[in-house]
């Protein structure tokens, strides 16, 4: 049994063992809480690649793909019966009452997602902060009977910290069926030449590329089967001088632009017609080792309150969530996309001497034909009106 397999079969034991109540809320404890983030990142990779071995699996899939179910134990059972136990009708016979899955499992799988991996989160207000039932039936099964909505993935980096401008960036693929079906294509393309290609890297991340350039060949290779799969991606970015904003906290500044991200890449997106509302967004960054439980919380719910009032129901938050980057390979294609924004911007303006990190960011930033549109930095939290249209590939900058 792998470590992602048992850390599942885990979380399986853990659901089936608890009381009926929803899990409590426990004091953080560090391991406890490394722990937490390893099972819910093997439950978000086990949902993404449509694994449905275990209830919770189940649930999560149901959560992930029907927004609304989140808010409603009701109509989470009703589209667990009807999607994995092949329920139809209007109505349940004591007989197979017994042979259903029982609210109690299915309640329990939600409440160990949502409150202990902070997964798939209640999009209403009142269910968010009270888990109180809706006080109409008609409400349940409006809630059951909705479709579900359309997905944007967006994986996403950060860098710069130390250097004078901050960069977030990501790589954006804006079909949810079309997700799975690249990631595969990468992936069979990864295990086909891993063994053909000289230096082939476990993992593609631009600070590990060999300064002599003895395996950039890999890193192109890579970089570019990513985008000729992707007939329904683009690469947005944003970055901000940071030396000239010296009231504001690092990390206040980053969650800025992570929400900022969303923001103006989805308007653009809509504003070409790539894409049309409804939409949620699954938000998944790099782990940078540092993200705490609280702070995983406190940045999702800013971004769902953020795109409520700018949206209200057309653009909702599905989840937002750290990841390694080594059990997802689209994480590395965001990491090499802002990396080379990174040398371009912060690097190459103070170094004459390149070398084949200079040589791969030229190479995907020509290959993106990236296009940078500059605002003055004291706007950097302002409405963005931009008049770029049709770039697949693009920086909005603030200096």
């Amino acid at each position: 049994m792998d470590e992602k397999e048992k850390l599942l079969s885990e979380i399986e034991d853990e659901v089936l063992n608890e009381s009926d109540e929803d899990s409590a809320e426990e004091e953080v404890d560090p391991i406890k809480e490394a722990e937490r983030l390893k099972k819910a990142a093997a439950l978000w990779e086990a949902v993404q690649n449509g694994e449905t071995k275990h209830v919770t699996q189940k649930v999560g899939a149901i959560l992930n793909r029907f927004d609304e179910t989140r808010n409603s134990d009701i109509a989470l059972m009703i589209k667990f019966w009807e999607i994995f136990e092949g329920h139809t009708g209007n109505s349940v016979s004591h007989q197979q009452l017994f042979k259903l899955q029982r609210l109690t499992t299915i309640a329990r799988a939600r409440a160990k997602i949502q409150n202990e991996y902070k997964l798939y989160l209640p999009t209403d207000e009142k269910v968010r902060k009270y888990r109180k039932a809706l006080a109409e039936e008609e409400s349940e099964y409006q809630i059951a009977t909705k479709p579900a909505l359309p997905i944007v993935h967006i994986y996403a980096d950060e860098t710069g910290k130390t250097d004078e401008y901050l960069i977030v960036g990501g790589f954006w693929i804006l079909d949810d069926l079309r997700n799975g079906q690249i990631k595969k294509g990468l992936i069979d393309w990864i295990n086909e030449f891993k063994e053909i290609l000289p230096n082939f890297p476990s993992e593609f991340h631009f600070k590990d590329l060999k300064n002599d350039g003895s395996n950039i060949e890999a890193y192109k290779e890579f970089f570019n089967k990513a985008v000729g799969l992707g007939d329904v991606f683009s690469f947005k970015a944003i970055g901000v001088n940071r030396t000239k904003l010296r009231k504001v906290r690092i990390q206040d500044l980053l969650d800025e632009l992570y929400y900022q991200m969303i923001r103006i890449g989805i308007d653009h997106e809509v504003r070409t017609g790539r894409i049309d509302f409804p939409k949620q967004i699954s938000y998944i960054k790099d782990k940078e080792g540092d993200e705490s439980r609280f702070h995983i919380e406190q940045l999702s719910q800013k971004i769902t309150d953020n795109l409520k009032m700018q949206y209200e129901d057309r653009l909702k938050l599905n989840t937002y969530m750290p990841i390694d980057s080594k059990i997802e390979r689209f994480l590395q294609v965001a990491d090499l996309f802002t990396a080379s924004i990174n040398r371009r911007i912060n690097f190459q303006p103070k170094n004459e001497n390149r070398n084949a990190k200079d040589d791969l960011a030229d190479y995907i930033l020509e290959l993106l034909n990236l296009q940078i549109v500059k605002y003055d930095v004291e706007n950097y939290n302002e409405l963005i009106k931009d008049e770029t249209d049709g770039d697949m590939s693009i920086l909005y900058l603030f200096d």
